[in-house]
């Protein structure tokens, strides 16, 4: 082997060393490092002192108790600072975007169930997918008009059963516990829908109109006859 080859592979093998050491580093200041816990102040110590409204989980380096995160609350990150779910969910992450480690990202607690299914679901109707496939099966449990039994959790239906539902143009700003102004609401809703002289109130029309309420119609279900 020429000198000038021997001085090429040991350049080479010392930049992998430095390399590998760079990254053994990022590890170690990754690792978390836990005192025991008896030294360790837990603020409270007992979980019943938490009054926590699911279940009792511990803290990042399960010691300290802490509550159980709810279904829809976040969760995750790095050692689970943002919390851990409560049982029968499971922290659902997005995906990793911008180089961001998935470590670091924050999660959701979503029931397990729900998560499995929605891996069974066909793709959701929105107004862009049944725009672009107007005569695919599409799960209308987001925008289902009447939730129907048999149809589980994934509603599914068709987009070509789907409309858009032209908005009123009545005065939506009522408060709550003003039921004269709720009422006026009422009114004027009821006269959208039965006035002849104004354009359709629903369209299939998702190829030009897209403003409005996206909602979709799903099949009765069978009687036991059937």
């Amino acid at each position: 082997m020429s000198p000038r080859v021997f001085s090429i592979l040991v350049i080479l093998w010392l930049v992998m060393a430095v390399e590998m050491a760079t990254l053994e580093g990022q590890q170690i200041l990754q690792a978390l490092h836990c005192p025991p816990c008896e030294r360790i102040h837990c603020s409270p110590r007992r979980a019943l002192k938490l009054q926590c409204q699911g279940g009792i989980t511990t803290g990042i380096c399960g010691c300290c108790p802490a509550c159980a995160k709810l279904a829809g609350e976040s969760c995750g990150g790095t050692w689970d600072y943002l919390g851990k779910c409560d049982e029968g969910l499971v922290c659902v992450y997005q995906e990793a975007t911008d180089g961001k480690p998935e470590a670091e990202l924050k999660g959701t607690c979503k029931s397990v169930l729900e998560v499995l299914k929605a891996d069974t679901c066909r793709p959701e109707c929105t107004w862009e997918f049944c725009k672009a496939n107007p005569n695919e099966i599409c799960s209308a449990r987001s925008v289902s008009m009447q939730k129907r039994e048999c149809g589980g959790h994934c509603q599914h239906t068709t987009c070509s059963s789907c409309l858009v539902l032209r908005p009123p143009s009545c005065a939506q700003t009522c408060s709550p516990i003003d039921h004269v102004c709720l009422h006026r609401f009422g009114r004027c809703v009821r006269g959208h829908l039965t006035e002849d002289k104004h354009p359709t109130v629903c369209h299939q029309n998702l190829q030009n109109n897209s403003e409005g309420f996206f909602v979709c119609l799903a099949p009765a279900c069978p009687t036991a006859a059937n």
